[in-house]
């Protein structure tokens, strides 16, 4: 349950291609090409202990003569698991749309976003497989991308946006979030605070106002239990 909630584990466990609408006002030139090295820690009733650790690594592909962002997500975490996640966002005309992910670990998941539907199916370890045959909603994204379009938002005080996400174990939600503040973090320097909704489930994103880098994370998973995810330097 956990797992799936986390917006840091919830790159699509398969192969996923999709046309989704564009939200305006994105520019994914915001977003620096580098690696963060996080930090994870659960903290329950107050208590905080470190449960392991996430590389993140953000770079460009070219595929079929088109650039695109790819994102390497390693995890080795002791309550999360242990995984690699890749994730392909085309930019073109400074637009962000999923094309592909996969992920290694946890089962297989393949997707493809077709004609206004999303078919596939759903395999994990321990369970039957499962088909996937649904209507696309206008304008839906995968919930995996919603990171990546905060970060290339154009945020301010005030900002907000609600957008359509559909994940293939967790069916279609509502993703939301809205810029509360702003806060200096050492040694991030000056970030724009975000609650943050994933369909029913909160968090607190800081996204630092120069590099666009999500440097810190607090997800509240279950009364009482709440992860944090700091980037080491």
């Amino acid at each position: 349950m956990l797992r799936r909630f986390l917006w840091t584990t919830a790159l699509l466990a398969g192969t996923v291609e999709a046309q989704a609408r564009p939200f305006g006002g994105l520019n994914p030139k915001l977003l620096k090409l580098t690696t963060d090295s996080l930090e994870v820690y659960v903290v329950r009733q107050g208590k905080q202990g470190r449960s392991g650790t996430i590389v993140d690594a953000l770079d460009t592909v070219r595929m079929n003569g088109e650039l695109h962002l790819r994102r390497v997500y390693t995890r080795t975490d002791a309550l999360l698991g242990d995984g690699v996640d890749t994730l392909v966002d085309a930019f073109a005309d400074i637009t962000l749309r999923m094309i592909a992910s996969r992920s290694e670990g946890g089962g297989v998941e393949h997707e493809e976003w077709r004609n206004g539907r999303i078919t596939g199916a759903i395999e994990q370890s321990g369970r039957p497989a499962r088909q996937i045959d649904t209507a696309a909603a206008d304008g839906v994204v995968s919930s995996a991308s919603f990171d990546l379009i905060l970060r290339a938002a154009p945020l301010a005080n005030g900002y907000a946006i609600t957008i359509p996400a559909f994940s293939g174990r967790q069916g279609a939600k509502t993703l939301s979030a809205k810029v509360v503040g702003s806060e200096t973090l050492r040694p991030f320097g000056a970030t724009w605070r975000l609650d943050v909704d994933f369909g029913g489930r909160s968090a607190t994103f800081w996204i630092t106002k120069d590099s666009r880098r999500l440097v810190r994370q607090l997800v509240h998973a279950a009364p009482g239990v709440d992860f944090l995810i700091v980037a080491a330097r």
